[in-house]
């Protein structure tokens, strides 16, 4: 009886074609884990929410300054807009125990309702050099929220503030232990940036915005 021709043939290919086609459905799914390993947390990244948007002449112009000739000291400041955001800017002087400035925005309660679970809270600023203070609060209770962020001179930036960074203080911006000592955002109706620490003489910052991180 002759041999069959085409049963030796089925037998050596069709072991090759089934790895071979193993190989390539392993391949595939591999590429395709990839692929959504980097396309899904891309889509998926929370963006910064926009608290206090300062690239507007009119939002700027509700800002206010409080400086330290209320408690006698002779430090000036002043809010102009400029360079696409608030321009705080002015003079520290020491006479008369003095040393401190603040620019402040009005009260506002959306900023909390848009700073609710943020993680931290975002300065863009154009510095100086300088450390400034970031004051939060709501209007009523006795005490607030400072972090500080240290600037560099003529360089734009954002400065991150942790939201777990933030400590209590009371009016005169001492440790206030009668307070809550971890900052709600969600409480958040002012904002306010000071000057302080005895840094004498000229300062200036220009502040973009403040924006709210989860």
């Amino acid at each position: 009886m002759s041999e069959n021709p085409w049963r030796g043939a089925d037998k050596s290919p069709r072991p090759q074609t089934f790895r071979s086609h193993r190989l390539r459905r392993g391949l595939f799914g591999i590429w395709f884990a990839c692929v959504a390993f980097l396309i899904v947390p891309c889509g998926s990244a929370a963006a910064d929410v926009v608290l206090v948007d300062l690239n507007d002449a009119s939002a700027v112009a509700a800002w206010t300054t409080i400086n330290d000739p209320v408690m006698g000291g002779l430090s000036t400041s002043r809010i102009t807009f400029g360079d696409g955001g608030l321009v705080f800017s002015g003079n520290i002087s020491l006479e008369n125990n003095g040393g401190f400035a603040s620019a402040r925005s009005p009260q506002n309660p959306d900023i909390g309702l848009k700073a609710t679970g943020a993680k931290s809270l975002r300065v863009r600023a154009l510095g100086d050099g300088k450390t400034y203070v970031v004051k939060v609060g709501a209007a009523g209770p006795p005490w607030s929220y400072i972090q500080r962020f240290s600037t560099e001179a003529a360089v734009q930036r954002t400065y991150d503030l942790p939201i777990e960074g933030f400590q209590a203080v009371g009016m005169r911006l001492d440790p206030a232990p009668y307070a809550p000592q971890t900052l709600d955002p969600s409480s958040i109706s002012q904002v306010a940036i000071y000057i302080l620490d005895e840094q004498q003489g000229p300062f200036a910052l220009t502040i973009s915005a403040i924006d709210a991180a989860a």
